[in-house]
């Protein structure tokens, strides 16, 4: 965790560097740069409550054209639930591959856009009062993600990324974790990235 997090400083503080020695807009079809943010997770089973937890790495998107984009991040994303009072944390690396709807003019500072695509999962550990669980949850699992958020330009080639995500299970992440039954993943997430265009 403290490497990636290191890792997330010093491509912050690269793209905050890059962007103060060229301040002439312009455009730029791929972007890259740290993201993080809150994950309010749940599971569809409604004997579940909400436990919140951490998202961490990094967000890209390939403009295909002036209006749309195409957008894939590398995140490490705190999932899991709360049932009977325990917490069960489920971590897990994400690549979340998104199609991206932009509006307003592509020279306009502010941005909204639509997000829309699948989250593959794969699990890192998993863990309840301490104790380690990962053999009752399932190794990969992938869900259908959407967002609304906006892109805001804070120098030549330098966004802030907003985003809220909401991510709904299509595969279950445990077979019959403490007598649930099938679980599959719900959450939703509010990011803060920045990206820097290449």
């Amino acid at each position: 965790m403290k490497k990636l997090m290191l890792i997330i400083f010093l491509a912050g503080t690269f793209t905050y560097l890059s962007a103060q020695n060229d301040y002439e807009i312009t455009p730029r079809n791929f972007s890259i740069g740290p993201m993080a943010g809150v994950n309010f997770a749940n599971s569809d089973n409604e004997s579940t409550s909400n436990a919140t937890g951490l998202i961490l790495g990094l967000t890209s998107t390939y403009s295909i054209n002036e209006t749309s984009g195409l957008g894939v991040d590398l995140l490490y994303t705190q999932q899991g639930f709360e049932f009977g009072g325990i917490d069960v944390r489920a971590n897990y690396v994400k690549v979340p591959i998104m199609y991206k709807l932009f509006f307003n003019d592509l020279g306009e500072a502010f941005r909204p856009k639509l997000s829309l695509g699948l989250s593959p999962g794969f699990l890192v550990n998993a863990k309840s009062l301490e104790a380690e669980v990962t053999p009752s949850f399932n190794k990969f699992e992938t869900g259908i993600i959407g967002g609304v958020g906006f892109n805001y330009r804070i120098g030549n080639r330098v966004w802030l990324n907003a985003d809220v995500r909401a991510d709904l299970g299509l595969t279950k992440l445990s077979d019959g974790y403490a007598g649930l039954g099938e679980l599959k993943n719900r959450s939703v997430g509010i990011v803060l990235g920045v990206a820097y265009g290449l």
